[in-house]
């Protein structure tokens, strides 16, 4: 086992090192005139809480992390099986290849969870 430290109000967990938490998010992601738009769906049977911080990253032969110039406020939210959150950032992005990360938090664990999606 292994003790994590959640990076939110000094909570600690506890992790069996040999599976790490299994939890999914599905992330849809479409770019839009002057917007990019981000989706982000529970398909678990149990609470995920999230942020509503992205990281955005685009590939020029390796991944490269995008500053987009937002700031976004610690903020959780707690996404129920099935519900959806919507966010739009306001970007225009030229064509490539690209990817979001959020991050999800269960059982005291930070997860990292990945879309690509092009333009």
């Amino acid at each position: 086992m292994k003790i994590v430290k959640v990076p939110s109000r000094e909570r600690v967990g506890i992790v069996n090192v040999s599976s790490p938490p299994e939890v999914e998010l599905e992330i849809d992601v479409r770019p839009r005139k002057g917007e990019l738009v981000i989706w982000v769906t529970n398909p678990n049977t149990f609470k995920v809480e999230t942020s509503n911080e992205i990281e955005l990253y685009e590939y020029v032969g390796f991944w490269q992390r995008i500053d987009p110039g937002i700031v976004f406020l610690d903020r959780r939210i707690v996404l129920i099986p099935g519900e959806t959150m919507e966010q739009k950032l306001p970007l225009e992005l030229p064509p490539g290849r690209y990817k979001v990360v959020k991050f999800a938090y269960v059982n005291g664990a930070k997860v990292r969870i990945e879309k690509e999606f092009t333009v």
